[in-house]
């Protein structure tokens, strides 16, 4: 078995306190390097040689963390934003759901994380703003209000979200209530306040072999903007959580649906591959006065359900996949995965400090360590055959489950 995670098993004591309201908050685009409270997990093999990066400020983002766990490696299940919401609202992976593409939507016998705190008397209630969240993919399973915003474009859309946001949660009284909020506009055409017209991520693409240095540092800064302009956002749901005195109790999850590649591998935006800038996202829990701190191991999306089901004293479904992943809940030793079957088909299991990577198309197998190489530039699949061989034999596995439930639909 694989022996091999540097990791520091969860050692925070849980405290009693069960909050009376839950908001998470799912953010499309934003990768888990641009998020100041990430840093430790990047600086700590950091090129001192390496050319200067294009800065991000997070203020609110980081506030939010100084006072959260910080899931330090969180894996999304795909690397777009519908599968990867359904894992997140499900706990479990696109293809046990089938759910891998927009083709059918979610069944209606899937228990979901509304579901069960609507049948706990809970008030459930969702804003989202992305088009492949409609109420024809089903993801509205379980909510008494869900919101779909419309608008000319994914920043517009945000912005509406998190004004109707405010508004819930300045109305939050002693009923419990969920709140979704799903903000996005992050990523190709890059829309940035006060910069003309953006260019989309067909012209990034087109024009890529003759990318400057300049121009790709330039892409960044526009990125770069686009995250502190949702950093703002975020604060804003802050100051209204304080503003209306609910604040201390208030859970308040805030991770992303997926990355944003920005040519690191010769693409932009979102669903092109499953590497780091597209799959691994930040997890940020806080429940004022009680847990903080840094969680080390690899999580996964799916353990979000469960993780808030635990926190209010809820049982969660016998088939959810994930765990809780709470201080004082037991590590379980166990492999996390991501998959693709839109622009390719790919997959990933990651185990301890170890990713494997599988292009099903090419045969192509890549192997990382994910705690000193985060980014993913170094591919040992050659140097570490045996972990190689051993998480590929956990990845066929997990595929050929998924196989097999999709044959039986």
């Amino acid at each position: 078995m694989l022996g091999l995670c540097a990791c520091a098993p969860r050692q925070l004591a849980a405290q009693e306190g069960v909050p009376d309201h839950i908001v998470l908050v799912t953010i499309e685009g934003l990768r888990f390097d641009r998020v100041g409270a990430y840093a430790p997990w990047l600086d700590r093999n950091a090129d001192p040689d390496a050319p200067a990066a294009a800065t991000v400020a997070t203020p609110n983002l980081d506030r939010l963390a100084k006072n959260a766990l910080v899931y330090g490696y969180a894996l999304a299940t795909s690397s777009w934003c519908a599968p990867s919401l359904a894992s997140v609202l499900t706990s479990r992976y696109p293809s046990d759901l089938g759910f891998t593409d927009l083709t059918e939507p979610l069944r209606a016998e899937v228990h979901t994380l509304p579901e069960v705190l609507r049948r706990a008397g809970w008030k459930t209630q969702a804003l989202v703003e992305h088009p492949f969240l409609g109420a024809r993919m089903n993801l509205d399973q379980g909510f008494e209000q869900y919101e779909q915003v419309e608008g000319e474009s994914a920043r517009a859309r945000s912005l509406e979200v998190t004004q109707r946001a405010l508004k819930v949660i300045a109305q939050m009284g002693s009923r419990r209530t969920f709140l979704w909020v799903q903000l996005g506009g992050l990523g190709p055409p890059f829309e940035v306040d006060g910069v003309g017209d953006p260019l989309s991520r067909e012209d990034w693409l087109r024009y890529r072999d003759e990318w400057t240095p300049e121009d790709l540092l330039s892409m960044q800064q526009l990125y770069n903007q686009e995250v502190e302009q949702i950093d703002r956002e975020v604060g804003q749901l802050l100051d209204a959580l304080d503003d209306a005195g609910v604040a201390s109790r208030t859970a308040l999850v805030l991770t992303s649906s997926n990355g944003c590649e920005l040519l690191e591998h010769g693409m932009v935006g979102d669903a092109t591959s499953l590497r780091a800038p597209l799959v691994r996202v930040p997890l940020l829990l806080s429940v004022r006065g009680q847990h903080a701190g840094a969680i080390e191991e690899p999580v996964s999306l799916v353990d979000v359900a469960p993780s808030l089901l635990r926190l209010v004293g809820l049982s969660a479904p016998s088939d959810w996949q994930g765990v809780s992943i709470l201080p004082g809940d037991p590590a379980p030793e166990r492999s996390i995965y991501s998959e693709l079957s839109r622009a390719r088909k790919e997959c990933v299991a990651v185990h301890g400090d170890w990713k494997v990577l599988w292009n099903q198309e090419s045969g192509e197998v890549s192997l990382f360590d994910v705690y000193s190489d985060p980014l993913e530039a170094t591919n040992l699949a050659d140097q570490k055959g045996a972990i190689r061989v051993e998480l590929m034999d956990n990845l066929r596995q997990f595929v050929a489950r998924g196989a097999t439930h999709a044959s039986a639909e």
